[in-house]
């Protein structure tokens, strides 16, 4: 990865916090901060050595995004001797802020902010003076979901998270891999998460944005909404408000996750060496299982964002 650009990430982020926190562009010191974050990470993983294989031919970014739908493990294949990921996690990231920006838009930011407000107050834990000042900062919440320029923000910031995600996400594949014995660079784990999530990533994306417009927005969840739509699992089965812990089990089995951690799968055996599919299945499962424990946990603690 190059440095400079970590740099240059860095200096820019530099200089979007001081316009914000002097008020010139008030509302981007989150994005400031991210870009800041965004900059050390490039430039510490700039010092990890990145492969490339002249032997074999490097295939063009606009093929493996095509490809991975069709033949992912040909384009992991190719990225394990050129490993890349930006353009991808970018496509990825582009397409939820627009789907983002539609719900707020379909649903109103007023009814958003406000429905998360309301369940905000509901926990247990909040005593009368933090309701009291969660209650007067309403009206800025419902003016900041307006804000344009907090929308940008909020897309460089989801930007910035996408990348530590997925850096921690392949450091776990990574070390699960070499732990089961087989071979696999911190790269190549990085590009095959990236270009597993990718195909997964763009499907919701359209099919969430296609059913936003068709759906009756008052039927629409203000908050389990902004992640998906789509009913490609078995939580119709109970109510979130009576069994919450139940209703994200039911959810976390859905086809778009199996479909996930199929790719998770193929991209590891792939794009490593010495990697059987008995290893890419285990490192996958295994973070499946993990995601899907920590999401019944948090519906165990806080109940009432998903009722």
């Amino acid at each position: 990865m190059n440095r400079l650009a970590g740099i240059i990430a860095a200096a820019v982020g530099f200089v979007v916090c001081i316009v914000s926190i002097v008020g010139i562009l008030p509302g981007l010191t989150g994005a400031g901060v991210a870009l800041l974050l965004f900059g050390g990470l490039v430039i510490g993983l700039s010092f990890i050595d990145k492969p490339a294989d002249p032997a074999v031919e490097r295939m063009s970014t606009g093929s493996t995004l095509g490809n991975i739908l069709f033949s992912p493990s040909e384009v992991c294949r190719n990225l394990k001797s050129h490993p890349r990921w930006l353009v991808a996690l970018l496509v990825m990231s582009i397409l939820g802020s627009v789907y983002s920006v539609l719900f707020h838009y379909r649903l109103t930011p007023e009814r958003v902010a406000n429905y998360t407000i309301d369940k905000t107050l509901e926990m247990p834990m909040m005593n009368d003076q933090a309701r009291e000042q969660i209650e007067k900062g309403r009206a800025e919440a419902i003016a900041q979901a307006k804000n344009p320029i907090r929308q940008a923000g909020t897309a460089v910031g989801s930007f910035v998270a996408a990348v530590f995600g997925y850096s921690f996400l392949a450091l776990i594949f990574f070390l699960i891999v070499l732990a089961m014995g087989g071979k696999l660079g911190w790269w190549q784990a990085f590009s095959a998460t990236v270009y597993a999530a990718f195909p997964f990533s763009v499907i919701r994306s359209l099919l969430n944005t296609v059913i936003l417009f068709i759906r009756d927005p008052a039927e629409i969840h203000p908050i389990l909404g902004q992640s998906t739509l789509i009913q490609d699992n078995l939580n119709f089965l109970v109510t979130a408000k009576d069994n919450p812990v139940i209703f994200v089990f039911l959810g976390s089995l859905s086809i778009l996750g199996f479909y996930w951690m199929w790719l998770n799968a193929t991209g590891l055996k792939n794009a490593g060496e010495k990697v059987t599919g008995t290893m890419g299945w285990g490192a996958s499962i295994a973070i499946y299982v993990l995601m899907m424990v920590l999401g019944m946990t948090a519906a165990l603690l806080f109940p009432s964002f998903i009722s």
